[in-house]
């Protein structure tokens, strides 16, 4: 210990020895091919550490950062050693050297340590061929998914106004059987007209939310859209009910995006109506409607004050035709949570629910301030091949 001790005391300390000039017999063409050397290594071993920080920090992302970190220091404290030893020549700074080789001995044995321990990682990373593979698998599967998305869209619109013609004509045959022959039927045939006709609209509702939840996701020309006259407008649209029901909506401000209008409004039009829709029988609803600013993304919530929902279907209702009352209780085709989700999920955002039965839901969801769907990475995509 004492020895380290004095080490350190005299680490600057140079009266101990001569400078290397004098140590031996020296030509000044073996001094200076060394000095030379040295400083040619030096300056390699200079650049290499700055060449791997600045790949770094442009390149992010990089796999096993502590690695490279790790490397650049050993080849920097290498090169180190290279300059000190010109130093020598004139200054006898051998504590110093001892010191710095000591330092990189340590550098170097963890920079092995880290080679070993992170090899297999290493081994697994892919290669820029096998990434070019992966792409164009991935590009064919975009191409394949997009082609069988306006497949699957064109079915739906095709097969909603097949059916709406033959509905139409059924309410309104219906209708004219009610019209022309209403006094004349019994008490039956008038209650079998009326459920008839129900029947009608109900299907005719059910066809235009399911075409409504096919054309999600496929607009891609985005606007700016201003989501505090967006929901009054939806509010203004919910006037009746919202009249009827004694209800009181507050809305915080909300920020402006750019994304599909249609989109957005049948995300607040859909929650905002169940809000309003699955209220106590007694009690007003009382809907808050907030936003809260979270960096890269915005954070809504709507809160009611309504009936709840128990834990167990929170992950349900937002599947397809998932209704967890009858149409006697609440009326609706099981198609507006899954509609949100939907769009939440294509825009890159996410959706939960927090509820507790005879208290009250809020619905939470989020976007990203940037919005980006599969088909803007496709259309990346054909520039860059372009490119």
């Amino acid at each position: 210990m004492e020895q380290v001790i004095e080490f350190f005391s005299h680490l600057t300390d140079t009266s101990d020895w001569p400078p290397r000039w004098f140590c031996g017999r020296w030509t000044d063409f073996h001094g200076w091919l060394y000095i030379i050397s040295d400083l040619m290594i030096w300056l390699a071993y200079m650049v290499i550490p700055l060449v791997l920080i600045r790949y770094l920090f442009v390149k992010k992302g990089v796999p096993l950062p502590g690695v490279f970190w790790l490397f650049g220091a050993f080849i920097l404290l290498c090169g180190l050693t290279h300059l000190i030893d010109v130093v020598i020549f004139w200054i006898p700074v051998y504590r110093i050297s001892a010191l710095v080789r000591f330092v990189t001995g340590v550098v170097s044995v963890a920079t092995v340590v880290a080679l070993f321990r992170y090899f297999d990682e290493a081994v697994g990373l892919r290669t820029s061929k096998e990434y070019e593979h992966e792409l164009l698998f991935r590009q064919q599967a975009v191409t394949e998914l997009t082609r069988s998305n306006e497949e699957l869209q064109q079915f739906a619109y095709v097969a909603s106004h097949d059916l709406q013609s033959p509905l139409k004509t059924i309410s309104n045959y219906l209708k004219l059987l009610n019209t022309k022959y209403g006094d004349q039927l019994p008490a039956d045939a008038h209650k079998l007209v009326e459920t008839s006709t129900k029947a009608a609209e109900r299907m005719r509702i059910l066809i235009n939310d399911l075409l409504d939840f096919s054309r999600v996701g496929n607009e891609v020309a985005f606007t700016q859209v201003n989501l505090n006259e967006l929901v009054t407008e939806i509010l203004e649209e919910q006037q009746a009910e919202i009249r009827a029901s004694g209800a009181l909506i507050d809305v915080s401000p909300l920020p402006t995006m750019t994304a599909h209008y249609t989109d957005f409004k049948q995300v607040f039009q859909n929650l905002i109506s169940n809000g309003l829709k699955y209220r106590k029988p007694l009690e007003p609803p009382h809907l808050v409607i907030q936003a809260v600013d979270e960096g890269d993304q915005f954070c809504f919530s709507i809160r009611d004050n309504g009936i709840g929902i128990e834990r167990q279907y929170f992950e349900r209702v937002f599947q397809i035709f998932q209704r967890l009352h009858g149409r006697n209780e609440f009326s609706g085709t099981g198609i507006g949570l899954a509609t949100c989700k939907k769009v939440i999920d294509i825009y890159g955002g996410q959706i939960w629910i927090e509820s507790t039965v005879n208290v009250g839901t809020t619905f939470y969801f989020t976007l990203p301030k940037i919005i980006k769907t599969t088909h803007h990475y496709a259309q990346t995509d054909t520039l860059y091949s372009a490119n």
